[in-house]
């Protein structure tokens, strides 16, 4: 036997891998992102198709060219014609290699197509429907027009529609109507930039019997969002920057997050019995009255609120007591009459049985020094023993109003622990998150505005001035 002989034989023997059962390669390449385990397909003849049994096609600039580069051959962030001419022409040859493996779980496109580019997109949807896939996401952000989405692919020929989430960005719709089938399995749906009408939101609600999250970002052609009792199993609704949206009608037994913010002309919210969570930014002609109905009538409406978040502007003429409201966030925005200590009151009045309280100042102007306002509007003496265990004030800048107002809520809760007080404000950006931006030209020192409080402040509650 030559050296060669006994070369080959040797690296055959070490090759313990390739020797291992089908089914348990096919798992190990499963568990790699899929360029990685596209790479696999060059090791040998073994491993040329075990890829194709990858669950999950992730295609994007990474997945498929790698790092771009211009003319030049420098690195380049933008991309060309070429560009998109070389990942259709990928995307096609990998789909037409994947339809001989096993069946999808989810497919994922994103990369700057085009309104020309629809046909690429329908025909590699269509081919993961066929190899029941029950996840697609397309993030076609950056191309040039919008690409027409086909509803009628989501069902593959004489089976049922599998297809459980569905995410659109900057796509337009189509082969949407009420005797559309292909919606039936729909769990969850993500709109994003979608040319939404209001007749194919109606269509989408009346048949997804199974719908259980909806978010809708940036859809401006939607004026008009009405949700009644045929979507018993929805529990999450986020309706965000849909600029023409004008009303908003909510009557649902199993809603329990509803986030939203718009420029209303007309709001109901009827029946909401398994509310729990509310984040509402409402601007226009009905910011007053969308205020004063989230701080009274919602009491009665969703009797199960825990936790709530608001821009809030007038203070209400009664005081409404929430009391399973544990997380209450409040933007204050006093109207002439009103100051710091008015909101104070009324909250430890009307949420009696808080764990966590975040108020914003940010958008609140400093009083002079030594005003005050005697109206209070019939607060003034009240002052209950508030339940309230963490505080956190941001937008924080050492007004002296600010100071009587910390002090007042310190005082009055007898069982806060902790304190955290930051000069950023905090802007709520959806699923519970916040992001900080300073919103204030402030010439004080941290060090300054960390004296005026101490004298107020008991020696045994926490403080965290990190933030300021």
């Amino acid at each position: 036997m030559s050296q060669q002989q006994k070369m080959v034989k040797l690296e055959k023997n070490y090759d313990i891998i390739s020797q291992l059962p089908m089914d348990l390669l096919s798992q190990l390449v499963s568990l790699l992102p899929l360029k990685e385990a596209l790479k696999t397909s060059t090791l040998s003849k073994t491993w040329k198709t075990i890829w194709t049994t990858h669950t999950d096609i992730v295609c994007d600039i990474s997945s498929v060219l790698g790092v771009l580069r211009d003319e030049s051959g420098n690195v380049s962030l933008n991309v060309r014609e070429e560009h998109r001419n070389q990942f259709i022409e990928r995307v096609g040859h990998l789909m037409q290699q994947r339809l001989m493996g096993p069946n999808m779980r989810s497919i994922v496109i994103s990369f700057p197509l085009s309104r020309k580019d629809g046909p690429h997109v329908a025909r590699w949807v269509g081919d993961a429907v066929m190899k029941g896939v029950q996840t697609i996401i397309l993030n076609l952000k950056g191309g040039s027009g919008i690409v027409s989405f086909p509803f009628s692919i989501l069902r593959a020929p004489g089976q049922a529609s599998k297809v459980r989430q569905l995410g659109l960005n900057s796509c337009s719709l189509k082969s949407l109507s009420v005797r559309n089938r292909t919606l039936d399995a729909l769990v969850n749906i993500h709109l994003q930039s979608v040319n939404l009408t209001d007749k194919q939101m109606d269509v989408i609600l009346s048949k997804c019997f199974f719908l259980e999250s909806l978010v809708l970002r940036k859809c401006d052609k939607l004026a008009r969002f009405k949700l009644t009792s045929q979507n018993p199993r929805l529990k999450f609704l986020d309706i965000r920057s849909c600029l023409r949206l004008k009303s908003i009608e909510l009557y649902a037994e199993s809603l329990q997050i509803v986030e939203f913010d718009g420029l209303l002309d007309h709001f109901s919210f009827d029946h909401l019995p398994k509310l729990v969570h509310l984040f509402a930014c409402v601007s226009g002609e009905k910011f007053v009255q969308f205020s004063t109905y989230a701080l009274s009538r919602i009491a009665v409406d969703a009797p199960l609120l825990q936790t709530l978040n608001l821009q809030v502007l007038p203070l209400p003429k009664g005081v409404f007591t929430f009391t399973n409201i544990k997380y209450l966030v409040l933007k204050l925005n006093p109207c002439d009459g009103e100051d710091e200590l008015d909101w104070i009151r009324y909250i430890l009045k009307a949420f009696p049985f808080l764990n966590r309280l975040q108020l914003d100042f940010s958008l609140v102007v400093p009083r002079n020094v030594g005003s005050t306002n005697q109206s209070h509007r019939g607060l003034a003496e009240v002052s209950p023993e508030n339940l309230c265990r963490e505080l956190e004030v941001t937008g924080y800048y050492g007004g002296p109003g600010q100071v009587e107002a910390v002090k007042h809520l310190v005082d009055r809760a007898f069982k806060l622990d902790l304190l955290v007080i930051s000069s950023p404000a905090r802007l709520y950006v959806g699923s519970r998150e916040f992001i900080r931006v300073d919103l204030r030209n402030d010439n004080k020192s941290s060090s300054e505005k960390i004296e005026e409080l101490r004298p107020v402040l008991p020696n045994s509650l926490r403080v965290d001035y990190s933030n300021l």
